[in-house]
């Protein structure tokens, strides 16, 4: 298999080093590997530029995209510049082990997928909470008289997962407008609405988060507030493309959190909170990306 890695990174120079080094020691060599680089400013830019050599490509990005922005970018160069048949793409967390990689091309065998990806724990080998992969109830199981049993999946996390080119070119790329939370899991939720994809347990790599929980604006004390207002827009804009039970379930959870955001008790900046919810529900309504599509350009 030619495969590329791709990470896209943001001020988190030591993870990336850590990232960076795993990837160049996998049993299985990637052939190239894309930094994307969200404009960071701890040194990130002039560790990189020392880095750049035939087999590394970095792209500078201008200003901060968001990691959907930087994966929008990545993936795209590496269709446009005809880099490999496979994708690895992992953000500047991932700590995949030295093996991670060849277990996902073992489990790859001859299957004609849309992804596979790895089983993510946190760095006290735990299940890491926020990479969790949606397992299809349908059919997670339709393989399991085989030796190598893998469960097929809806969705997963940009937190290591392996795509082939041809699924990129018919799907198209992420949204890049998305700016964080929700790319991910609705880029591969469209990936295997036309082609099985699959979850490989023995592919195992650390999502090096500060903690092992998922995101609740509701809990939320950190002064980062303001970006809850991507998942509230995501979110109904893709709530917006459901239908029936589905569609209602997705906005019932949204009101169910906005309703505890205002009437809980013990809830720290109600108010701001409040706006925040409000504010990227109502923007969903009027937000509209479009798929955007690439190909291979001759050399």
């Amino acid at each position: 298999m030619d495969i590329t890695a791709l990470v896209v990174t943001y001020n988190r120079l030591d993870l990336l080093k850590e990232c960076l080094n795993v990837i160049k020691s996998q049993t299985l060599p990637v052939q190239k590997i894309i930094v994307v680089d969200n404009n960071s400013s701890d040194g990130t830019t002039e560790y990189l530029h020392q880095l750049a050599d035939s087999n590394m490509k970095i792209c500078f990005m201008k200003k901060n995209l968001g990691g959907s922005g930087g994966f929008f970018e990545g993936i795209k160069y590496f269709v446009e510049n005809n880099y490999g048949e496979y994708l690895w793409i992992m953000d500047d967390d991932t700590i995949p082990q030295t093996d991670a990689l060849s277990k996902l091309v073992q489990a790859a065998g001859d299957k004609n997928f849309g992804f596979l990806a790895s089983n993510v724990r946190w760095i006290d080998k735990s299940a890491a909470v926020m990479n969790v992969p949606v397992v299809d109830q349908r059919k997670w199981n339709q393989n399991s008289d085989k030796d190598n049993f893998l469960p097929t999946v809806i969705s997963a996390s940009f937190v290591s997962i392996l795509i082939p080119k041809i699924v990129i070119e018919k799907v198209g790329l992420p949204y890049k407008e998305f700016f964080i939370w929700g790319d991910d899991t609705e880029y591969t939720s469209r990936i295997s609405q036309q082609f099985t994809s699959y979850f490989v347990p023995k592919s195992i790599v650390i999502h090096k988060m500060k903690q092992n929980c998922g995101v609740d604006i509701i809990t939320d004390q950190s002064n980062r507030l303001d970006r809850y207002f991507y998942s509230f827009r995501n979110r109904t804009f893709l709530a917006q493309k459901k239908h029936g039970k589905v569609k209602l379930k997705s906005y019932a959870g949204m009101d169910w959190e906005l309703l505890r955001v205002i009437f809980g008790p013990s809830v720290d900046k109600r108010f701001q909170k409040s706006k925040i919810i409000l504010h990227g529900m109502i923007a969903g309504r009027f937000f509209h990306p479009k798929i955007s599509y690439c190909r291979t350009y001759s050399n």
